[in-house]
């Protein structure tokens, strides 16, 4: 819920304010002199008039929406969950289009073909993103389909939750097209059967420095979240599973991994081969803290993941080799095998939808229907034989 506005004193800003619209603002600058000072008194006018704005009909920017949507998520949701938002808000608030400003525009002005304009330079105009901590290497790039439908969601989620805070009166992104996510692409992978993955896998390691080894290894063999495995700590370990557990929302501790499905279930991660038997041994050497480190002791972090593996990809000449290449190549495996989008969607911890969502090139796979067909015809035309063998039987 947004603060109800209401005159307070700051000593440390040494002026009286009030929360207005999600953002602070000042009434007026002095000593504390209520009820009867001129500084208080100065402050109640403005106040009244802030207010009589308001009831005016006073419609909130873009950019006010979006920043006090961030400040509410900051406290509620994951660090990567506000970095992701603010990746979308930041160029969409910037961005001009006829000498107009998005950031600058009353709400109920922006239109679904802003966003759809917007939307469009992202995909078409190669920019050098920024982050907290560049990483070198990194060349222009434009969205894809994932980063557009991530702004489109980013954007309703704000302004549903400023309906419902009282900001504005609607969203003005009610069924507004979302982009759709185009399924995994084959570059991603390690391999195209089992042979290329082994060996692409294994000149993977030898490129790797010894301390990295162990978990790309846990990456191969579990198709987890590179930041799952990198989290995972003894506690997380359930050996009569040979299992990471990952707590749901209800249940976990606060200081316990907070893992992407945390709401309603808790994440099972299946561990095997030299992963399963390396773990075992972690466990007894890091009783506390992750299991999984570094050199000198020290837990991976996102930006050694990324950089790792931007290194591996210009010394192996592997265009498209990211952390996620071993889970995608788990995925594709596993379907290719003729196994279901629902166990691979508990063993990967993500909804079936979301795999047919980004595999449905895999579940579609012609020679793999056209296999099944021949299977069920087989069948059925084993079953007609016997069922006419029963008919000439009777007859008898």
């Amino acid at each position: 819920m947004a603060r109800k506005p209401s005159v307070r004193y700051w000593e440390s800003r040494r002026a009286y304010m009030c929360w207005f619209r999600g953002r602070q603002r000042k009434l007026a600058e002095g000593p504390e002199d209520s009820p009867t000072g001129p500084t208080y008194l100065e402050a109640l006018d403005n106040f009244k008039s802030l207010m009589a704005g308001l009831a005016k009909g006073y419609q909130p920017t873009v950019r006010e929406v979006l920043e006090t949507y961030l400040r509410h998520i900051s406290v509620k949701k994951k660090s990567g969950t506000v970095e992701i938002r603010l990746r979308s808000f930041k160029p969409f608030v910037d961005y001009h289009r006829d000498g107009a400003c998005y950031g600058e525009k009353v709400v109920e002005k922006l239109s679904h073909i802003d966003v759809y304009n917007f939307l469009e330079y992202m995909r078409t105009v190669p920019r050098r993103p920024k982050r907290k901590k560049e990483q070198k290497g990194r060349k222009p790039v434009t969205w894809g389909p994932g980063s557009q439908r991530n702004c489109v969601l980013g954007l309703n989620a704000a302004f549903n939750w400023a309906v419902r805070s009282g900001m504005i009166q609607k969203n003005p992104l009610v069924g507004i097209e979302k982009p759709t996510p185009s399924s995994r692409v084959p570059e991603s992978l390690i391999g195209h059967n089992a042979d290329q993955i082994e060996k692409n896998h294994k000149r993977i390691l030898d490129a790797s420095p010894l301390s990295y080894r162990p978990f790309i290894q846990a990456l191969k063999d579990t198709g987890a979240r590179p930041g799952e495995i990198a989290a995972a700590t003894a506690a997380d370990f359930e050996p009569s599973m040979g299992a990471f557990v990952f707590q749901k929302e209800a249940t976990r501790r606060g200081e316990r991994f907070s893992h992407k499905t945390a709401k309603g279930r808790d994440r099972v991660i299946f561990l095997s081969g030299e992963t399963l038997e390396h773990v075992k041994n972690l466990v007894k050497q890091f009783p506390i803290g992750p299991l999984f480190r570094r050199k000198g002791g020290r837990p991976f972090r996102k930006v050694n993941i990324v950089d790792r593996f931007m290194k591996l990809q210009k010394k192996l000449r592997f265009s498209s080799l990211t952390a996620y290449s071993y889970r995608h190549t788990f995925a594709t495996e596993f379907l290719k095998a003729g196994m279901d989008a629902d166990t691979l969607a508990e063993l990967m911890g993500n909804s079936p939808g979301v795999i047919r969502q980004h595999y449905s090139h895999l579940l579609a796979d012609a020679k793999g229907l056209r296999e099944k067909l021949e299977r069920f015809k087989k069948a059925a035309a084993g079953k007609q034989s016997s069922s006419h063998v029963g008919v000439a039987d009777s007859d008898l």
